[in-house]
């Protein structure tokens, strides 16, 4: 008999029940990851999940769910710079290609995070310095994946910032716990977890890049947050009388070239892909 087989049962209804509606609200792809990726699932072990599961589904599907919905920011890339754009934003109903993403998947079909197409061994970069704190393998809709966390005095911002990084075209080489700084290659896209289904045989190669807020630290009471978010509140207010306006839920993306510059200078966040200069026009 396999170990997981040999848990008493007692811990798998106290683990069902306690992770079973959160973690498919808050961290759907890791609840899938448990129920049938673990290489120590099993079919007991597997329908100790199913129940409490499914059920989530059922009612997230039918309810909004706090902290996945659009909010309307949109990404304002300054005109010297060619960057890769968004293909699907936080909380979309849809897919990049404008297919509808299912109602009975956790979130009621809400995105909970960005996509950015990419092509497969584009590098992504550290959206700001901080900590690897997890890395690993799922199955469909996972794939490869990197967590980073960012502490206050990494971001500026007055609270932590966890970030994952998904459909990786392999396990980074980083190890846990290694030190990563604003702009530094932390690993290639691919399309891990996304090949068959809606996608078929190709997959489709992007990175999905979620963000959550953490007023401690811990990743435990932390929550889903548009990653649009994170740049607004760390990017520079503008200065009275000197700064036009900014433009209604319009955020500035800060970046780095392909050669390594950061625009504008001395930022702590940047866009998780390198942008390329425009070439000037006469």
């Amino acid at each position: 008999m396999k170990p997981a087989a040999r848990l008493p049962w007692r811990l798998i209804l106290l683990v069902r029940y306690r992770l079973g509606d959160k973690v498919m609200k808050d961290e759907p792809d890791f609840a899938y990851f448990l129920i049938f990726s673990h290489p120590r699932s099993t079919k007991a072990f597997r329908c100790a999940f199913l129940i409490p599961a499914f059920v989530a589904i059922l009612l997230l599907s039918c309810s909004p769910i706090a902290g996945i919905g659009p909010i309307g920011l949109q990404p304002v890339f300054p005109d010297e710079a060619r960057c890769p754009e968004l293909a699907s934003p936080f909380g979309s109903q849809t897919r990049y290609d404008g297919s509808p993403r299912p109602s009975w998947a956790p979130g009621g079909g809400s995105h909970g995070g960005i996509d950015i197409t990419l092509a497969e061994g584009t590098p992504l970069l550290a959206l700001a310095a901080g900590t690897v704190v997890k890395k690993g393998e799922g199955g469909q809709m996972l794939g490869i994946y990197l967590w980073l966390r960012h502490s206050p005095e990494n971001t500026g911002l007055p609270y932590w910032v966890y970030s994952k990084y998904q459909h990786l075209q392999s396990l980074p080489e980083l190890a846990v716990g290694a030190k990563v700084v604003v702009g530094e290659v932390i690993a290639r896209s691919g399309k891990t977890g996304t090949v068959g289904g809606h996608f078929g045989y190709y997959g489709y190669p992007h990175l999905h890049l979620t963000t959550r807020k953490s007023p401690t630290g811990e990743f435990q009471g932390s929550h889903l947050t548009d990653p649009l978010v994170i740049y607004h509140e760390a990017s520079p207010k503008p200065k009275e009388s000197v700064d036009p306006p900014p433009r209604e839920n319009a955020v500035t993306i800060p970046y780095v070239t392909i050669d390594g510059q950061a625009w504008p200078q001395g930022t702590r966040v940047v866009w998780p892909v390198a942008c390329r200069q425009r070439q000037a026009t006469y």
